[in-house]
């Protein structure tokens, strides 16, 4: 790895983040479910991504900016543990149950569905 694939990171970290802020703040009112909707969004897209780089033979420099940069910046898991541990302080056990489950299960579930639209779409 060289400085071209750190930037490329930094460069898809910072378009990611921006994203993510974007839809945190059009979706704010929903509070904290704004984080779920990123993580299923972001693995979907890593998905797809990652398919696409399997099957294309893209370079290291796409999954620099595009895997580990943008979808790595856009989804959060910090923010989805806060957001679970302040459900079971405030003892909202199935808000709680809800959201953890729905963030695991979802992501995982995206992911797939990812692979399979790229497929779709690239047969």
């Amino acid at each position: 790895m060289d400085w071209k694939f750190f930037l490329l990171v930094a460069g898809g970290g910072a378009v990611g983040s921006l994203l993510r802020a974007c839809l945190g703040y059009i979706f704010r009112f929903w509070l904290p479910w704004p984080t779920l909707l990123v993580n299923i969004l972001g693995a979907f897209f890593i998905g797809i991504c990652l398919k696409h780089w399997e099957q294309s033979g893209e370079s290291e420099i796409f999954r620099a900016f595009w895997i580990v940069g943008l979808c790595g910046g856009f989804t959060t898991f910090s923010t989805f543990g806060l957001d679970a541990l302040n459900f079971l302080k405030s003892a909202q056990w199935l808000n709680a149950t809800a959201y953890i489950s729905l963030n695991l299960f979802g992501t995982l579930l995206s992911i797939l569905i990812g692979f399979r639209f790229y497929a779709w779409i690239n047969p």
